[in-house]
């Protein structure tokens, strides 16, 4: 069954003074880049620093009081552990994340500042997965799935309501993609309002579980997941956000690692955004001829900023050096 409007307008009421409004935030540089009149949907400036917050608080504020007593466990590399924290703080409730080994320190922090117990346990969402399901038999705790759950898929969807109500004018929509909730979301508001908008996901090539499962028709675990954004390495859609992503989703692209992490130099230098890998995935598509958009109108999603600062002194140390020498830009 996919997320309905009604469901979409009462996650947004129930985020009334939880999260913010986000900007979208006009640039000619990358208008200039993709030939589109671009807008960035600037996620990283919401509360938690990205969008998880939307679902997350969502999914709380739903359960019932005896859920909620019992406090909530998640599984998250970070965005979402912190969202589901700083909700569950928020509302007075006990939360648990499990989170990779040797998670982003910063992303660890934050989830620790917000009151919530972190365990480092796998390397993939496969296996937190199965540990926090482990501590949900074992300690009675409430599942709170990164994506694969109707409330969560809502609280995403408010963004969808943000972006038309600001640009009822939209032609498309560029959407970061892991586990697909966020793309869910956003694509079943945004078609139910204006059924003529394009929605378009991005994977990364080192993390396909989507567009590999669209190939196939149904979801599908990837053998395996390598990128360097690392809020995009779920290896098996959810059945929920699968079913969302085939109905409502026009297109699915792949970018390359590289054109990742350039880009989130690109971002910094030229919109003035700390953006990580993630937040950075569907500009570096647009902006490197995956999308083939001309002359529409296009949101494109800059889903979190969440990024270490030694990564990301790595990554501007790298684009300087590709393209400056001294004040000359290199063309």
């Amino acid at each position: 069954m996919l997320v309905t409007m009604k469901q979409i307008q009462q996650a947004r009421a129930n985020l009334a003074g939880v999260t913010i409004p986000t900007p979208l935030q006009d640039s000619n540089t990358f208008s200039r880049l993709s030939g589109n009149e671009i807008y960035l949907k600037t996620e990283n400036l919401q509360k938690t620093g990205s969008f998880k917050i939307r679902g997350a608080y969502n999914k709380i504020v739903n359960l019932s009081k005896e859920e909620q007593g019992k406090g909530v466990v998640a599984f998250s590399a970070g965005n979402h552990g912190a969202g589901t924290a700083y909700a569950a703080q928020r509302l007075g409730i006990r939360a648990t994340v499990v989170m990779p080994e040797n998670p982003v320190p910063s992303k660890k922090n934050a989830i620790e500042s917000y009151g919530a117990r972190a365990i480092e346990y796998g390397t993939t969402s496969i296996s937190m997965y199965e540990k926090a399901y482990q501590l949900h038999q074992e300690e009675g705790l409430t599942m709170v799935h990164p994506f694969d759950d109707h409330d969560i898929i809502a609280g995403q969807g408010t963004i969808g309501l943000e972006l038309l109500e600001e640009l009822p004018e939209l032609d498309a929509v560029i959407v970061p993609v892991s586990g697909g909730g966020l793309i869910s979301g956003v694509a079943a508001a945004l078609k139910e309002i204006k059924p003529s908008i394009k929605v378009i996901g991005v994977n990364t090539e080192g993390a396909t579980a989507m567009y590999t499962s669209l190939q196939h028709g149904h979801p599908v675990e990837v053998d395996k997941v390598n990128t360097i954004a690392d809020g995009l390495m779920a290896k098996k859609p959810g059945e929920l956000t699968f079913a969302h992503t085939q109905h409502y989703v026009d297109d699915l692209v792949l970018v390359k690692e590289a054109e990742i992490a350039n880009c989130v130099s690109l971002l910094a230098e030229r919109a003035k955004l700390v953006v990580e890998p993630s937040g950075a995935a569907a500009m570096a598509a647009m902006i490197n001829g995956h999308v083939h958009l001309r002359n529409k109108k296009v949101a494109v999603m800059v889903s979190g900023g969440n990024i270490s600062f030694e990564l990301y002194q790595s990554l501007i140390r790298e684009y300087n050096q590709k393209n400056y020498r001294g004040s000359e830009v290199v063309q």
